[in-house]
């Protein structure tokens, strides 16, 4: 028997549930000065690195007390992000990130894996124990056999395996290890969820940006001589050190 056409009229709109994926920018204090010290330090060399990226902030270390949210979310603006919303906040706090034009999330919001900003290169290395081991549940890795242009973001819940170049301005994060069988020209964040046994692994390194778990090194005039245009691997040492090995 021959379906009907259904011949009614499109909604003017429908709402349905989406991911969003971003930045996660993670804060461990509210202190102003500190905030505006440690992120003129952040970017002191790359000033605009980012280029209009979505972020999140994540407020559950903070407890009770919240920065100074517009003009937090001002200066992140001034780099080149775009913050939108706070997750984690305390109850007290939603007042202010809603006057501030963010959303608050609840604290145990059910929201997309958000990546992790990446942390500054000067800080204290941390004591960490690289892990590897995966869940028996651990997501299938993903394969991508095209070319990533400029402005061309993709993201990864296990690892991820790319077979074709990374052009300048691209961007690939993986909760898990990152495999470019071709020349890495943009920027590649391994491990974003914090896994510290993730790596990196390069056939032709001339990156902007590499990260193991938030850990980052960036390569504003090209690629250090060793490493540029060879194949590589990324790493974190025990004590937490980024490390760039010949394959």
């Amino acid at each position: 028997m021959p379906r009907r056409r259904d011949t009614r009229p499109a909604p003017a709109l429908e709402i349905k549930t989406a991911r969003i994926d971003g930045l996660r920018v993670v804060l461990n204090t509210a202190e102003r000065d500190a905030l505006d010290a440690h992120l003129d330090t952040l970017f002191a060399d790359v000033p605009e690195f980012f280029s209009g990226e979505t972020a999140w902030f994540d407020a559950t270390r903070l407890g009770d007390t919240g920065p100074d949210w517009p003009w937090l979310a001002e200066r992140l603006r001034a780099r080149g992000l775009r913050p939108i919303g706070v997750d984690g906040a305390a109850a007290a706090q939603r007042d202010a990130i809603r006057d501030a034009g963010l959303i608050a999330l609840p604290a145990r919001a059910a929201h997309a894996p958000l990546p992790t900003a990446p942390a500054p290169a000067t800080a204290e290395p941390a004591e960490i124990t690289p892990t590897n081991d995966a869940p028996a549940n651990a997501p299938a890795t993903r394969i991508v056999d095209k070319p990533l242009r400029s402005g061309q973001r993709i993201y990864a819940a296990g690892d991820i395996v790319i077979l074709a170049a990374v052009n300048p301005g691209a961007e690939v994060i993986a909760d898990g290890s990152i495999h470019v069988y071709a020349p890495l020209m943009g920027r590649a964040l391994a491990g974003a969820r914090g896994a510290t046994g993730a790596r990196i692994f390069v056939q032709k390194l001339q990156a902007e940006l590499v990260s193991i778990a938030g850990i980052y090194r960036t390569f504003e005039h090209g690629a250090a001589e060793d490493y540029n245009g060879e194949a590589v691997q990324v790493r974190l040492d025990e004590d937490g050190t980024l490390k760039i090995l010949p394959l």
